[in-house]
C-alpha cells in the first residue's frame, strides 16, 4: 500500500467502507421507524372511524323518541374501506319509576386484532 504525499486529498476505500456501513445502519433504523408510525396511524383512524360511527349511532337513539325505543340487543354491521364495523347497542328499563331507559352502544372491529370502543347512556322523559 503506497502511503499518502502530503498534497493528495480523498478518502480511502476503508474509510468510504465504512460511512457507507454508518449509514446503512442509521437508514434501516429509520425505516423501521417509518412502519411503526404508519401502523400507528392506521389504527388511529380506525379508532376514530369507530368512534364516529359510536357517537352518530348515539345520536339517533337520542333523537328517536323514547316511546319508539323498544328494550333489546341490536346489532347492525358497517362496511369502511376493508374494515366491518359491528354496531352492537342494547336498550334497557331501569327501574320502575317512569320511563328511564338504559342505553348502552358498542362497536367492534377486527383490524390487527380486536378493538372495540363502548359509550352508555340513560334517557328518560
Amino acid at each position: 500500500m503506497k502511503k499518502k504525499k502530503q498534497g493528495q486529498r480523498g478518502f480511502t476505500l476503508i474509510e468510504t467502507i465504512i460511512s457507507m456501513f454508518i449509514l446503512s445502519v442509521a437508514l434501516l433504523g429509520m425505516s423501521s421507524m417509518v412502519f411503526s408510525v404508519i401502523r400507528a396511524t392506521e389504527q388511529s383512524k380506525e379508532m376514530t372511524t369507530a368512534t364516529t360511527l359510536l357517537q352518530d349511532k348515539m345520536e339517533n337513539l337520542r333523537n328517536t323518541s323514547i316511546s319508539l325505543l323498544s328494550t333489546g340487543t341490536f346489532s347492525e354491521p358497517v362496511s369502511l374501506g376493508n374494515i366491518t364495523y359491528l354496531y352492537q347497542w342494547v336498550i334497557s328499563t331501569v327501574g320502575t319509576v317512569g320511563n328511564l331507559k338504559k342505553i348502552s352502544v358498542t362497536v367492534n372491529w377486527t383490524g390487527r386484532g380486536a378493538h372495540e370502543v363502548k359509550a352508555t347512556t340513560l334517557r328518560g322523559e
